[in-house]
């Protein structure tokens, strides 16, 4: 990969800076417009808002050696600013603690190095926090038996810190940064309550500071079984549930089982009356097709196993027409012409030097030929053998496939009719025992029970 020259790389960067192209919060340019060798730099930082920094313009020179890009170039502040890796006496940028000149890389530019700067004022704030809360743990008391719950950590609050400031570590957006900040100062004012600055004074367990610290440690430690015992019962990855599987669950019943080359039958439905949950009364299920696959639908929504089931069944088919295509359309074309030259080649070694008269012959044979066997060695040709063991091999897997879904929507189909004829048959029933206990009701009042009889005539009148 060729590499653009340092002298090719600054005038870019030069005209960037001149133009205006980059980051509206800083800007650069040469020290020395007469300097041919472009090494001295001037650059501007606006300071972020919401920060110590705000509304502040920082001057700072930048000098980029013969090395350059390969190196990064040296960074001064001429603007006296407190930032952890400047040097308070000369203003020297430290590249070890500013991570883009620490990790450099050739693609870096000048405008990188003042937007990282930027970046680092803003979070200064953050590791000044960090570190304040650090400097508090080691001084608020903690119980024995909550130390013995949180092994192997030392520390379960300096644990908490660290780890809610590395989750938080990437978040620049003020409305997330300024409600950590604000959380972050609220927890500093609790741990300082809470600690115990003298050893000799007795602990201050009785404080509510401190009652608090351990109800928030007895928050994390539940919080923290509960994620070790999904890792045990999901190992490696503890949060990632397992994958979804089609395989059969156990404690299942199936609901078709083949009894015949081409026949199901449906041994645990329908069910039987006392068996049915719910208000006790019998849905009907019916029968829906998804790409030509039969389906019993029982429920709404659709069970999502139901989902990757048919799924699958219909990429598998559609899949075996492809393969099926592909070898009829191409495959098949591609066997021909082996033959033929199976078949030339064949000729050639016999006839020796007649070789373009028996080739011409040949090719015309083997044009108007369409599978077959070699007459010399009694084997099939390539084209019947490509016909026979993928084409046809797949369209009887095909018809095979299709004929055992007919035979499964024919057991559903019987399914559904009986299950008909079970839910009309237990209304009857229901409408019989309502029948018998309003006659109950009726003669424990001493009312007149009209008969059928008596109905059905007074019915007739009505209609007449």
């Amino acid at each position: 990969m060729a590499k653009v020259p340092r002298n090719f790389r600054l005038l870019e960067e030069l005209e960037k800076g001149e133009k205006g192209l980059g980051a509206e919060a800083c800007s650069y340019g040469l020290d020395n417009p007469e300097d041919l060798l472009m090494s001295d730099w001037n650059g501007t930082i606006l300071g972020p808002p919401h920060s110590v920094h705000e509304n502040r313009i920082y001057s700072v020179k930048m000098h980029c050696g013969d090395q350059y890009p390969d190196k990064p170039p040296t960074i001064q502040f001429v603007s006296m600013v407190n930032l952890p890796c400047v040097n308070q006496r000369n203003g020297m940028v430290d590249p070890t603690q500013l991570p883009c000149l620490a990790n450099w890389k050739r693609e870096n530019t000048m405008e990188t190095i003042l937007i990282e700067l930027r970046r680092y004022m803003a979070s200064s704030q953050c590791f000044a926090l960090y570190r304040a809360l650090l400097r508090e743990t080691p001084h608020v008391p903690l119980p024995a038996e909550v130390r013995e719950a949180w092994q192997p950590v030392a520390d379960p609050l300096r644990h908490l810190l660290r780890r809610s400031f590395r989750r938080n570590r990437a978040d620049t957006s003020p409305r997330l940064v300024y409600p950590a900040l604000a959380a972050g100062y609220r927890a500093l004012a609790l741990l300082k309550n809470a600690a115990q600055r003298d050893a000799s004074s007795p602990p201050s367990s009785s404080s509510s500071a401190h009652a608090a610290v351990l109800r928030l440690l007895a928050s994390r430690q539940a919080e923290r079984r509960r994620s070790l015992a999904a890792k045990d019962a999901h190992p490696p990855y503890s949060r990632n549930p397992p994958k979804p599987s089609s395989a059969p669950r156990e404690g299942t019943r199936p609901l078709l089982r083949r009894i015949g080359p081409s026949e199901y039958e449906t041994p645990h439905r329908p069910l039987p009356s006392s068996a049915l949950g719910g208000t006790g009364r019998r849905r009907v299920p019916h029968v829906d097709m998804a790409g030509d696959f039969a389906f019993l639908r029982l429920t709404k929504p659709q069970p999502a196993l139901l989902s990757r089931i048919l799924t699958q069944k219909i990429r598998r088919r559609q899949r075996r027409f492809e393969a099926a295509k592909a070898m009829g359309e191409e495959g098949v074309a591609d066997a021909e012409l082996e033959d033929e030259w199976e078949r030339s080649v064949r000729k050639l070694s016999e006839s020796g030097g007649r070789w373009r008269r028996e080739w011409e012959r040949t090719a015309g044979e083997m044009r108007g030929r369409r599978g077959g066997v070699v007459p010399e060695t009694g084997e099939p040709t390539y084209r019947e053998e490509l016909w026979r063991s993928g084409v046809q091999y797949v369209h009887d897997q095909l018809t095979r496939e299709r004929e055992d879904q007919v035979a499964r929507a024919r057991a559903l189909r019987d399914l559904v009719v009986r299950e008909r004829e079970l839910a009309q048959k237990e209304k009857a029933e229901r409408r019989a025992e309502r029948r018998r206990r309003w006659e109950e009701k009726m003669k424990a009042m001493g009312a007149e029970i009209p008969s059928d009889t008596d109905k059905g005539s007074q019915t007739s009148k009505a209609t007449f």
